[in-house]
């Protein structure tokens, strides 16, 4: 093995990054998972509702209805020597049965407690040096008061519990905003990728990636965006 192969080696061990794909539904968060390649990608499904593209069923999709099946199964597809990607589905409805389960086993702060640990723990637990995890996840509208009076508004990744509210966007190396725009000349509805923000949201990217603020919606060529870039 030369020693340009060597370097890739290391590096692509090295830099598996958290990918954030943010926004409401139906604007294109699933949708962009169409062009990965099935055989590599597996599908943490807690969502439970199907896939809006041709082709899904192809993919090795893990339906997940509690976090402790969540823990399980995301431990079991890291070992699939054919894994590359995993798409968490969503991180909006992990939370979702995280608060159910706090509120069944837990009263009071302890409710709070238990929530703001165990996403912790889930965050910390999808880092790793082998598959890039993508989540997806719903947007939440915040109001934010300026010191010199006033509100601005924000759109960053909705979570319960004062814990982590505006800060699970630091995990990731990448989070994209989706965004929607009619083409004028068509009149047909066209679906983005914010890839830096816009004042407004919490969207980001390594400096340089990406030349323009707004990409298609492809996750596929994110991930070859991402290749190139460390390569």
């Amino acid at each position: 093995m030369s020693l340009n192969q060597k370097l890739k080696e290391i590096l692509k061990k090295r830099y598996k990054p958290l990918i954030g794909i943010i926004g409401q539904s139906g604007t294109g968060k699933s949708t962009a998972l169409r062009n990965l390649d099935p055989k590599t990608t597996y599908i943490l499904d807690l969502e439970r509702k199907g896939f809006p593209f041709p082709g899904a069923n192809k993919f090795n999709i893990i339906p997940i209805d509690n976090p402790n099946a969540f823990t399980r199964e995301f431990a079991k597809v890291l070992k699939e020597d054919n894994c590359e990607t995993i798409v968490i589905e969503s991180f909006t409805k992990y939370v979702e049965q995280v608060a159910t389960l706090a509120n069944t086993n837990f009263k009071g702060f302890d409710i709070w407690a238990f929530i703001a640990r165990t996403i912790r723990s889930m965050l910390d637990s999808i880092k790793n040096d082998k598959a890039t995890v993508i989540c997806t996840g719903i947007d939440d509208i915040v109001k934010i008061p300026q010191v010199t009076g006033g509100e601005t508004s924000s759109r960053r990744i909705k979570v319960q519990g004062k814990v982590h509210e505006g800060t699970v966007e630091k995990e990731f190396l990448i989070v994209l905003f989706t965004e929607i725009c009619k083409n004028e000349k068509t009149e047909e509805i066209e679906y983005f990728f914010q890839t830096n923000t816009d004042g407004v949201t919490s969207a980001k990217t390594p400096m340089g990636m990406f030349k323009e603020r707004l990409i298609p919606n492809d996750i596929a060529e994110v991930l070859k965006a991402v290749e190139e870039y460390y390569e």
